[in-house]
């Protein structure tokens, strides 16, 4: 029995991986003489994804979780600009890019870099995300998700959802540098070019960094999975590996990604994206061709389709204790427009005074998680005019008003899903970075990046160095319904060119006018919700940043119907048994997930300065500033 289960996992390694094979090194000459690589537009080869489910990656398997004594060390501040991300050495980075004259826009493009070098398992130019930055009274969103190919239907997955998660079906159009290019030209200082903002990261992949165990731990999955049953394929990840073994490298190990590194100095001296996009240049064909040999339909040509889209923040006002707050969230397929749903239901709750009991501050901010999720499944990629009516319904503070003067909502019991009206089956995203930059002319940014699942595709190119994306598992697939009978959202399926529904959440917020917070998360579907707990936490409950961030955080999204918490014991700690008794008598239940979201947050102090916390506690982040 244990050799056939081998043979079959080792069968899948090999398909999944492919076959196509390409040299280990190549120097900046060998790069620029790149011969192009044209798919043969009819070969579209059968591919059968892994039988089996990936190992439990949850921050718990790995030690990680939340605290209730966050150690004060982990608090950065500055008085003039702040970084705070998933890697401490790429917030130091990007601080250097402020002192050399970069601004918020300049530094984020080299986090960004940074971040999907290091933490290639859960980032990179291979992926796709989301940008909100403010510069002077302008707010904007950049959204650079990655979008179908062209061949791409909605049937495409029928009878093999897998396929959406493995191998080169799974694989859409990558769209952070395009992102990335337009950040830097509508909101960057002028002063550093695109050539300069990639010159640390490309000394970086080349000269190394030492292993993390966050990143370790990922690197040891992937290989338990897909690479140690296939070792004559092992090479294609190279940079997972000690030299000339196939062990995995230990947690301070160096790292190396040569090849990754030749890649963004080619597209740094070309001073665009254009390199990486252009379906005749040396990258495009490549990584085309690599999604292909392992059974996807992506082609060079798709990439020439991509283009971001670029459109002022998605706006939301509340007031609280005598001040006025602004938020700026992301919108397009980002879960913006839910973060601001909630918000503005748990904002018309308190509108006639902030309660300080325990009980009634949990339950208000779980019902309003619950209409998050409501609004979240009637998001996707559509047309203009229901975009339009999306907005103005959840912006609006009579939506909020009349849910509660008609009393769909109640002080002292909750409701089953269907009360909540959820439209259909909400998709599950899984792994992103999240990280936030303000600058000391006021300008800020907040990103949040993805390959979606660890490794996201678990493809990748050895040429270019490049991973990947899984981001097709994002789409929802028809004909299937859920446990509760909620069919999938006609609103995600998938179509050529198509986006799919993202729960990031990047947000700005500023108070009487003044920036005040930046934060995001990671963690696929309970981003959102994180985002909104942390905003009522600093806000409404005054909480310090240092302990919103650590302490540990709640999730609801409708279905299954109860409360998942990161770290019952911690729960039960922080609130006191009391409160989780009266909770579960107004119908609420609790289910111990562990701890699934990293967030990074920067806020302004009363001093003036900034406070930087990154969520060290669950995923090793760390913040600096000056």
């Amino acid at each position: 029995m244990k050799d056939r289960v081998t043979r079959s996992v080792a069968l899948a390694a090999l398909i999944l991986l492919g076959v196509y094979l390409f040299p280990r090194k190549m120097g900046d000459e060998v790069f620029a003489a790149l011969a192009v690589v044209q798919p043969d537009p009819n070969y579209a080869p059968s591919f059968e994804p892994p039988a089996f489910s990936r190992p439990d990656y949850t921050m718990r398997a790995s030690g990680r979780g939340p605290s209730l004594h966050p150690d004060s060390k982990l608090h950065a501040k500055g008085s003039r600009a702040m970084v705070s991300c998933d890697v401490p050495l790429c917030a130091t980075m990007g601080k250097r890019i402020l002192l050399a004259g970069g601004n918020a826009a300049d530094a984020a493009v080299t986090v960004a870099l940074c971040i999907g070098s290091v933490n290639s398992h859960s980032s990179g130019i291979g992926g796709g995300g989301f940008i909100v930055s403010s510069r002077g009274n302008e707010s904007i969103t950049i959204d650079a998700r990655e979008m179908a190919p062209a061949r791409a239907h909605k049937h495409m997955y029928d009878g093999a959802p897998l396929r959406a998660q493995f191998g080169g079906l799974a694989v859409a159009v990558p769209g952070e540098l395009a992102g990335l290019e337009k950040l830097h030209a509508l909101h960057g200082s002028g002063n550093l070019t695109w050539e300069q903002l990639f010159e640390p990261v490309v000394e970086l992949n080349r000269r190394g960094w030492q292993a993390s165990d966050v990143w370790v731990n990922a690197a040891r999955t992937l290989h338990t999975l897909v690479l140690s049953p296939a070792p004559e394929l092992g090479y294609n990840w190279d940079f997972i590996y000690k030299p000339h073994s196939r062990r995995v490298v230990d947690v301070g190990d160096i790292v190396t990604r040569p090849n990754y590194a030749n890649t963004l100095e080619a597209i740094a001296r070309n001073g665009s994206s254009a390199l990486f996009y252009d379906p005749e240049g040396p990258i495009a064909p490549l990584l085309a061709a690599r999604a292909r040999s392992s059974g996807g339909i992506l082609e060079a040509k798709d990439f020439a389709q991509y283009a971001v889209n670029v459109s002022p923040a998605l706006r939301f006002d509340f007031a609280h204790n005598g001040s006025q707050y602004n938020v700026a969230t992301a919108g397009g397929v980002s879960s913006g427009l839910a973060l601001i749903a909630g918000l503005n239901f748990y904002s018309a709750l308190e509108e006639n005074g902030t309660t300080s009991d325990a009980v009634l501050q949990t339950h208000r901010l779980v019902e309003a998680m619950k209409w998050t999720a409501s609004a979240r499944s009637h998001l996707g990629d559509v047309n203009s005019t229901y975009w339009a009516g999306s907005v103005e319904r959840y912006t609006s503070r009579e939506w909020a008003r009349d849910l509660i003067l008609t009393e769909q909502y109640a002080d002292n019991r909750t409701f089953a899903w269907p009360h909540y009206k959820p439209l259909y089956e909400l998709t599950e995203p899984r792994g992103t970075s999240h990280f936030s930059v303000v600058d000391e002319n006021g300008g800020a940014v907040g990103m949040t990046t993805t390959v979606n699942l660890l490794f996201g595709s678990s493809v990748y190119e050895s040429t270019t160095g490049i991973v990947l994306n899984d981001e097709m598992d994002d789409f929802s697939l028809p004909n299937t319904s859920n446990a509760f009978n909620l069919t999938p959202s006609a609103l995600n399926f998938v179509s050529p060119y198509k986006r799919p529904l993202s729960s990031t959440a990047p947000t700005i917020i500023r108070r009487d006018g003044q920036l005040h917070l930046v934060i995001g998360a990671a963690g696929g579907s309970r981003i959102v919700t994180a985002v909104l707990q942390a905003i009522i936490r600093s806000i409404y409950q005054n909480m310090p940043l240092i302990d919103t961030i650590a302490y540990p955080r709640l999730h609801h999204q409708l279905v299954p119907e109860c409360i998942m918490a990161e770290n019952s014991t911690l729960l039960d700690e922080e609130f006191g048994t009391a409160v989780v008794q009266n909770l579960h008598a107004m119908n609420h239940s609790f289910l111990d997930t562990g701890a699934l979201t990293a967030m990074n947050a920067i806020k302004r102090t009363e001093d003036g300065g900034w406070e930087g916390v990154a969520d060290f506690w669950r995923k090793r982040g760390g913040a600096d500033g000056y």
